[in-house]
């Protein structure tokens, strides 16, 4: 959208304050509605307000924890040391608008692997009653707001510094707000630290399954047992995680690196959003189990594994096709050539649809919410978000599609129709 001739998304600056303040909320809505008390806790049902004032709400006080807040610190610069200690391949990123193609180190993976050896080896040695789990779940709420914290001041410190620096900008409204929101600067950079590709990757993705082990393990000691659909959230999830970070050169051709600005939205996305609430169901299992059975299991595999082949499958081939078009399994491709230079597949998995991999995407976020049942349905609430997630994010890439390739994107979506699913959309 335009305002006073200025081009924005997510409807301007009242759009950023909202999703500004409302995302915190949301995660923190979900930590107070869905836990051990009930999903919806049925004290809020008869009476919300009240109920939450004398019974859910900690005070204050209770929302941070200065110890919890050092933990994770430590935890993330930790991240960043073992980025210059472990060995690594380096790699050329894609050409940026003023030619230049940046330097990344890329030893996600052996980080990842590194930090959870660790946890591993804690966890044989302890057992399930090792103090990081018991840490973890005792102080869940601690750790949202020392995230938040986290991404609020270093989308402070990127959209002060890149009026300094010198590097090239993604925005530049002049609107503070939206600026700081959206991203001011492409690729924030502290030496040779790119901040936006290492929070893209480490620190909120790597917690991830560390808190849906830790979720497992507050299920053991507490019920006596870890059941199938706690087995199935954990795996699915650290395969996610294990996959993404195994295919770290990917994420260099995605839109959230080559295009979008490094603020606020993708600090909080990064750092607090995505291990804060993707672990919704295994934090929901911990406190109420629920047993799948041979049919259920089966089902829920079916779903997941459907859904992965799609996904990595298409991501694999444009990220063949775009570093090295040559490739034996992508040099039957067919495609368009455009005036900018841009080559559009127009032939396997990318001749379904313009976006097919969101499609796999979501096939395994309904993978991941299935083993939770069908007792409430906070626990699909990921379900119901990626895809208006996606949507969003295929309505935003279209349009900076249509302004960069003009008539060949019009050329181009007359060969490849559908959007997203095939015959639908």
């Amino acid at each position: 959208m335009a305002i006073d001739g200025l081009e924005y998304e997510f409807g301007g600056p009242i759009g950023a304050l909202g999703v500004t303040l409302g995302t915190p909320f949301v995660t923190y809505a979900l930590y107070f509605t869905c836990n051990e008390g009930g999903c919806p806790n049925p004290a809020l049902l008869s009476d919300p307000i009240g109920h939450f004032k004398t019974e859910v709400w900690p005070g204050w006080s209770g929302l941070f924890s200065s110890k919890v807040t050092a933990y994770y610190a430590a935890y993330w610069f930790g991240l960043v040391a073992l980025q210059y200690i472990l060995p690594g391949k380096t790699v050329l990123g894609t050409v940026l608008k003023d030619g230049t193609r940046l330097k990344y180190k890329l030893n996600g993976f052996e980080s990842f692997m590194l930090v959870l050896s660790y946890c591993g080896a804690m966890t044989y040695m302890e057992g399930f009653d090792w103090w990081l789990w018991a840490f973890i779940w005792d102080n869940f709420l601690q750790l949202i707001t020392g995230t938040l914290l986290f991404a609020i001041a270093m989308s402070v410190y990127c959209y002060t510094s890149s009026f300094f620096t010198g590097e090239p900008l993604a925005t530049n409204t002049g609107n503070i707000l939206y600026d700081w929101f959206i991203g001011r600067p492409l690729n924030p950079r502290i030496h040779n630290l790119d901040l936006k590709s290492f929070c893209e990757l480490r620190p909120g993705m790597i917690m991830w399954p560390i808190l849906n082990f830790a979720f497992l393990a507050h299920q053991y000691n507490t019920h006596g047992y870890v059941s199938d659909s706690m087995l199935l959230v954990n795996v699915f999830q650290f395969w996610y995680v294990f996959d993404a970070l195994y295919n770290e050169p990917a994420v260099l051709t995605t839109m959230d690196i080559t295009t979008d600005g490094f603020g606020f939205m993708l600090a909080f996305g990064d750092l607090c959003w995505v291990p804060l609430t993707y672990c919704l169901q295994a934090r929901y299992l911990a406190s109420h189990p629920v047993d799948l059975g041979y049919l259920g299991l089966a089902g829920v595999l079916a779903v997941q594994g459907a859904g992965y082949y799609i996904f990595r499958n298409a991501n694999s081939t444009k990220n063949s096709f775009r570093t090295n078009p040559k490739d034996p399994k992508v040099k039957d491709i067919k495609y368009i050539e455009t005036k900018s230079g841009s080559k559009l597949m127009v032939s396997g998995w990318w001749g379904v649809s313009r976006h097919i991999n969101y499609l796999g995407d979501w096939i395994m976020a309904w993978a991941w919410c299935l083993p939770t049942g069908f007792g409430t349905p906070i626990t699909y609430f990921y379900v119901a978000y990626f895809a208006v997630l996606l949507l969003h994010r295929e309505r935003r890439d279209e349009a900076k599609c249509k302004a960069k390739y003009g008539e060949d994107w019009k050329r181009y979506t007359e060969i490849v129709k559908y959007r997203i699913i095939p015959g639908i959309y």
